[in-house]
């Protein structure tokens, strides 16, 4: 255990009506800290669902401005993140074990010792900016390059460019990375993508995040497998952000998709989860 020191396509769209809402900014601690008030803009709610089968292309289209929106990637960053720090040798493994410093912020879930394998699974901000730390700036770069991910931009700081900073990308390039993910098109090692992919495995009915389990479109069909990866937070405008972006196997079928619903900063938790879950029963995935 790693001793730490602190750290101080079916494609669905909809438009509501505008709402409006307090500006935010982001904090350090990440996707879950507590954020301060300050001159309320007006912020509409825009959703957008991708589902893309892998061999086939493109299920359907319905075009909208927010699926080709870049937004902050949040915590759906961590996969990205995991992979480098796995193809880098910044962790050796899945059991790879960080101290929890008793004093970082988070949810109940985060304050403790994390693996790899427990802070992906509980979106653990904390574990994943030491995994930054571990990296460094010039290695975290040249990842987004390879994995050629959003704009490309580490450069609003270490340990929190994901997490409502310069890191953006649309809902479109999340779609293309997990694609390439699934694909096994990513320019990295193997056992890194098929390391990171068992853990992205789902618990039967249900998603993980940092509160917990959330329930999603339980029961699913036998044999069906859900891989999946959550992401909230505040962008720089002020805007929440939800993501759910993943990948289901039913029978011979193999699909990624991609949920996305940005609005005001009090945004329900679980807007994509919910979104995504409407949308794969629609489409009859699940």
């Amino acid at each position: 255990m790693r001793s730490v020191t602190p750290l101080s396509a079916v494609l669905i769209c909809a438009a509501a009506a505008t709402i409006d809402a307090g500006c935010h900014a982001p904090a350090r601690g990440g996707e879950y800290a507590t954020h301060t008030a300050a001159s309320p803009p007006r912020a509409a709610v825009e959703s957008c669902f991708l589902l893309f089968e892998l061999g086939v292309g493109e299920v359907r289209r319905n075009p909208s401005e927010a699926c080709r929106t870049p937004l902050t990637p949040a915590s759906t960053f961590k996969v990205p993140h995991a992979l480098a720090a796995l193809d880098a040798g910044v962790v050796s493994g899945p059991q790879e074990q960080f101290a929890y410093d008793g004093t970082t912020p988070g949810p109940p879930s985060a304050r403790r010792d994390h693996t790899l394998a427990s802070a992906l699974r509980h979106s653990v901000v904390w574990y994943f900016q030491h995994v930054a730390e571990g990296l460094g700036p010039e290695r975290e770069q040249a990842y987004l390059r390879r994995f050629e991910y959003g704009n490309r931009d580490s450069s609003s700081g270490l340990t929190t460019f994901w997490i409502g900073g310069s890191l953006l990308l649309t809902p479109e390039e999340q779609q293309a990375f997990w694609v390439k993910l699934y694909e096994n098109r990513l320019p990295i090692a193997a056992s890194a993508v098929e390391t990171v992919k068992g853990l992205l495995v789902q618990p039967a009915g249900v998603v993980v995040n940092a509160a917990g389990e959330q329930r999603f479109d339980e029961p699913w069909p036998d044999g069906a497998v859900v891989s999946a990866k959550t992401g909230s937070a505040t962008d720089r405008s002020g805007r929440g952000v939800r993501w759910l972006a993943g990948h289901v196997v039913r029978g011979r079928r193999s699909l990624v998709f991609v949920s996305c619903v940005v609005g005001p900063p009090d945004l329900a938790a679980n807007a994509a989860i919910d979104l995504a879950a409407r949308s794969l029963r629609d489409a009859r995935v699940l």
